[in-house]
């Protein structure tokens, strides 16, 4: 059984006022079907506007599908009740683009951190503060740090304190939304090489969602290229980014990779 299976999902949005004449229908995602296992990385890729981040909010459950079923562990996620769903919360995390107002500025890293440990675990104060000090460490910060305010961070530290509290709960699959499009280069890699570290320790599943092909080709191991809603291509090994045929993943190689396939 996969971890994640997505069943022809179609989303479509209305835009515009009626008031002032015919308000515009735009289908996000057109019947999109894909499967996910557990411990692999599927990177979906696609420029802005092909329904990719919508894909994404689907399965979080912060959008509901017009048609079409996304299915966690062989059940219905959009049919879970109250109990079901806050278990869901527990094994599906993400981390967002916008590491800044990921975070409670009121609040110091600790109190981030500990935020998932608090909803679903029952820990002394000591038994808190020892696993927040654990996961600060294997995102490669300080112990002393959660003591500390997110505005005493940069962006690329802050990531990794969103991705501490998104691992806390050793959750089965963890959406990365952009999640190192917002960061220079030398940072991007540096992240990636933490999430592909923490993939293989805790043999965690990745849904990495991005419009950089070669961020995606850093940590995924397969492929999803969404164009105007719709998967257009699929590649289950990423040695082979050569044999991408539709004209908008030749474009998102050609404008990352000049040289290709000298990178590889």
């Amino acid at each position: 059984m996969s971890l994640l299976e997505l069943r022809a999902i179609k989303k479509t949005y209305l835009l515009g006022n009626s008031i002032f004449g015919k308000r515009k229908t735009v289908e996000a995602v057109k019947s999109v079907t894909l499967t996910l296992e557990s411990g692999v990385c599927l990177g979906i890729v696609g420029e802005s506007g092909s329904g990719k981040s919508t894909l994404g909010k689907i399965i979080l459950g912060l959008e509901k599908p017009d048609q079409g079923e996304v299915l966690f562990q062989g059940k219905n996620l959009h049919s879970f009740k109250a109990k079901e769903l806050k278990e869901l919360r527990r094994n599906l995390q993400v981390v967002f683009q916008d590491c800044y107002s990921a975070v409670n500025p009121r609040l110091t890293i600790g109190e981030i951190i500990a935020e998932p440990l608090r909803n679903y675990e029952r820990l002394t104060s000591s038994e808190e503060q020892k696993q927040v000090q654990g996961l600060l460490e294997l995102v490669g910060l300080n112990p002393e740090d959660m003591y500390r305010y997110p505005s005493q961070f940069s962006g690329g530290q802050l990531q990794r304190i969103n991705i501490a509290r998104a691992i806390a709960l050793k959750p089965k699959l963890i959406i990365l939304d952009e999640a190192v499009s917002a960061l220079d280069a030398l940072v991007q890699v540096q992240i990636l090489n933490l999430l592909a570290q923490l993939k293989e320790e805790f043999q965690l599943s990745y849904l990495f969602i991005s419009h950089d092909l070669q961020a995606v080709n850093y940590i995924a191991d397969r492929l999803a290229v969404m164009c105007k809603g719709e998967v257009v291509e699929w590649l289950d090994d990423m040695g082979q980014l050569e044999r991408l045929e539709h004209p908008v993943s030749k474009k998102l190689l050609s404008s990352v990779l000049p040289q290709y396939p000298g990178f590889l």
